[in-house]
């Protein structure tokens, strides 16, 4: 038409159109909104596996402590202060989900269709241009996360990488958004999302904190064990085939690599019938020292008693002797 006026029914038809791409958008919304609150649940159930995890790994760690306090405890020391950090983050995170919930007064925590507004975070963290004692809360946790692991790290070379890796995931420096924009880190991330996003970025926080807490505590204990594993704790020990040799006799024996543990202690050691005491029972080795008796052949017959578990690991002893001497102290060294 010249006069470009739209007809009625040309009218009709444009705004038909316009509705028809306004329920589009918002079915789609529907759907964004629901495939969150899923991923959501999702990433709760592992949290909960990855816990459960944790939890017994721990548990083992404190059974080798009590075992060998000498060997274990400052490991068990130090991942009992990373667990605690992680802890209490993770408990935060799961407080400010549950008040964010019990603001919104659902009557279906599951409904996720209707965890469209921001209300329940912009309110919690955000106030005019600053942040509520909320919002001041959470940047403060995540800084006592990321510095305490920081510092427990600090001297262990081979963690640098887990260490770098916390400092980049809970990092809270400022973001500079698509437009170039520079934007404080929690208002990038949280100010106003749905409700139902801000709770899944919330639950995922909570999965890097438990699959760091499973990576270090890993770490830590596979480092410790290939220490111990290292070549630079083997001695080379001769052994003779007899205690005593004579001249014109050749020498016969063997040599043998045995580990030479300086922190690890026997629970119990008995020797020809009688438990030593407690003071001959040191970390690494165990100090014998009894009267020599009569010149003739002689053995030193006993064993180790070490704790494992819920088992008594015993490790035999039987040394043949030749006495020469009214009196002979002997240094065993363990060896496992």
């Amino acid at each position: 038409m010249a006069s470009g006026k739209e007809t009625p029914r040309q009218k009709m038809i444009n705004l038909m159109y316009l509705v028809f791409i306004a329920m589009l958008a918002l079915n789609m919304s529907k759907e964004v909104l629901t495939a969150f609150g899923l991923m959501n649940e999702q990433v709760v159930e592992s949290n909960m596996n990855a816990t459960e995890r944790n939890k017994k790994f721990k548990q083992g760690l404190d059974e080798k402590a009590n075992e060998q306090p000498g060997k274990y405890l400052a490991l068990k020391n130090k991942a009992d202060s990373i667990s605690n950090l992680a802890d209490n983050l993770y408990n935060h995170l799961e407080s400010i989900k549950t008040t964010a919930l019990d603001y919104s007064q659902l009557e279906d925590e599951r409904d996720y269709e209707v965890m469209d507004k921001p209300d329940a975070i912009d309110e919690m963290f955000f106030i005019g241009d600053g942040l509520t004692p909320q919002g001041d809360e959470f940047l403060s946790q995540m800084k006592v996360f990321r510095d305490g692991v920081s510092e427990i790290l600090k001297s262990n070379l081979s963690l640098q990488d887990i260490s770098d890796d916390v400092i980049k995931k809970f990092s809270t420096n400022q973001v500079t958004d698509r437009d170039g924009v520079v934007r404080d880190w929690i208002e990038y991330h949280y100010m106003g999302y749905p409700l139902v996003a801000s709770l899944t970025k919330f639950t995922m926080l909570q999965a890097d904190l438990k699959t760091i807490e499973s990576e270090l505590l890993s770490a830590m204990l596979q480092g410790k064990l290939k220490i111990e594993a290292s070549l630079t704790n083997f001695d080379a020990i001769v052994i003779p085939d007899k205690t005593a040799f004579f001249a014109g006799d050749n020498f016969t024996g063997r040599i043998i690599l045995g580990k030479n543990d300086k922190t690890l202690k026997a629970d119990k050691v008995l020797i020809n019938g009688a438990e030593l005491d407690e003071t001959s029972m040191l970390t690494g080795q165990t100090i014998l020292e009894f009267p020599a008796g009569p010149v003739g052949e002689r053995e030193i017959v006993g064993e180790f008693q070490f704790k494992e578990g819920d088992s008594i690991i015993t490790i035999p002893v039987i040394v043949p002797m030749q006495l020469f001497l009214n009196q002979i102290q002997l240094l065993f060294l363990l060896i496992k």
